[in-house]
């Protein structure tokens, strides 16, 4: 990843506290090149554990990207503020934020609290619970047929309304956590069964148990980057979304940006502006998952996040702006100078997924595929780590990325050095693979 080109300068003297954190090497190395442009940078957490996995903390990349650890609970916005504030209530930081979507929501209530710059909270929590987005966007042709199912009951009527094949998720998750695509009755049911049973997120915060069924929308998906700065949305480019597939939906690698006509380009820009403007979202960067099908394109989703998955990373070294310096930019009430954006050759990235679950020993390959012309191995697992096999992102355990002429060109060379890559692992007993995937959780949110 190259240095982002435009001056961040006006980070000097300023400080920010950041609710949570990504722990993927990008927004790591985007923590160190924004104090390296003297941003002061307090990480607010409610579990050092949640980042170590048993680890010593000192030597977690996290320790020394930051000027201050808090801990604090950061589920309470009365303990968040407590932190942040002098004895007269007055903020000591210039701005606050998250990237985290189980935090999003209660960063912006507390910047709105502190009178520090910030995106709605509201907005923020229509786009975070899904069928909140979809009540908001409500009969455009870009939006998709729904139902929030609270009881068994309620599944022949969703059936009747909806038809098959669909989608059934959690209303509020992330990392693709619980999404299933369902054919019929039985699967519909299984899913139900399964997903009404969350009664908390990956995060620990309580859930209703409703489950959120949309009609399935057949066609290739893409996301939108973007930043709103005083509700103009300013866009980065188009990320392909590669994907495992059915039945479940985890993605596997991302390429930027994505060749589009002028006519579907201006389009898909209509179709997210005005998503955006729908639920208020007036300030920050936006990650917009929009599929397109044989009708038009259709929102599947709104993040009012960065993207996560080194897609910082494509945007980046494409463009020569860091999403994720540039929303920083505007938690402490400066506007970065995002266009005109100019693409300038491709990268890609692909996520990688081990093969076998159980305690990993070794990762053998390391070497040719970082001998690979232009990619970079970031891998966020080490010896004695639990490697899940879960049908959700968790169970990524690094990536392989490349910038390159191309998008394609940087595509199949990182494909060629993930294929190079075997993680060596100790099959865990029954008993303590389940242990370790509720512990193990959603470890990059």
């Amino acid at each position: 990843m190259t240095t982002p080109l435009a001056d961040y300068a006006k980070f000097a003297g300023r400080r920010i506290a950041i609710v949570e954190h990504m722990q993927n090497h990008p927004f790591v190395l985007g923590l160190h090149q924004a104090r390296e442009h003297g941003l002061e940078v307090w990480l607010l957490t409610g579990d050092r554990a949640w980042y170590t996995h048993g680890h010593d903390w000192d030597s977690h990349p996290l320790a020394a990207a930051v000027d201050r650890v808090i801990d604090v609970d950061t589920t309470d916005l009365e303990a968040v503020l407590s932190v942040v504030t002098d004895g007269n209530g007055a903020p000591l930081v210039d701005g606050l934020t998250s990237f985290s979507d189980y935090h999003t929501v209660l960063a912006a209530q507390a910047a709105r609290r502190l009178g520090l710059p910030g995106p709605d909270p509201a907005a923020v929590e229509t786009a975070n619970v899904k069928d909140r987005l979809r009540v908001a966007l409500g009969d455009v042709p870009f939006n998709i047929p729904h139902m929030l199912v609270g009881s068994r009951e309620q599944l022949d009527e969703a059936a009747r309304r909806l038809g098959f094949p669909m989608i059934a998720k959690p209303p509020a998750e992330a990392i693709s956590y619980g999404v299933r695509r369902v054919d019929d009755m039985d699967q519909l049911v299984e899913a139900w069964q399964e997903l009404s049973g969350l009664r908390h997120s990956l995060r620990g915060q309580p859930r209703s148990g409703d489950v959120l069924l949309e009609t399935y929308v057949e066609g290739v998906e893409v996301s939108v980057e973007t930043m709103t700065v005083d509700g103009h949305t300013h866009v980065f480019g188009v990320t392909s979304k590669d994907l495992f597939g059915d039945p479940a939906y985890i993605e596997c690698g991302h390429t930027f940006p994505v060749p589009l006509s002028d006519d579907e380009r201006d389009q898909l820009y209509s179709v997210v502006r005005r998503t955006l403007e729908a639920i208020g979202y007036d300030r920050g960067p936006c990650h917009t998952e929009v599929r397109r099908t044989e009708s038009g394109w259709r929102i599947i989703e709104a993040n009012p996040r960065t993207p996560s998955s080194c897609m910082t990373m494509l945007v980046t070294d494409v463009t020569g702006r860091s999403p994720i310096l540039d929303a920083w930019l505007l938690a402490i009430g400066s506007v970065p100078p995002i266009e005109p954006v100019v693409h300038t050759g491709g990268a890609a990235v692909r996520m990688i997924y081990p093969q076998r679950r159980g305690v990993l020993q070794r990762v053998d390959g390391v070497e040719a595929a970082s001998a690979v012309p232009g990619v970079q191995v970031l891998l966020h697992v080490e010896k004695g780590d639990h490697l899940l096999q879960r049908m959700d992102n968790s169970a990524c355990v690094g990536f392989t990325y490349c910038n390159g002429p191309d998008r394609l060109e940087a595509q199949a060379l990182a494909d060629k050095a993930a294929a190079y890559l075997d993680f060596v692992v100790e099959e865990d007993e029954p008993n303590k693979s389940s242990e370790a995937d509720g512990a193990d959780g959603a470890e990059k949110l």
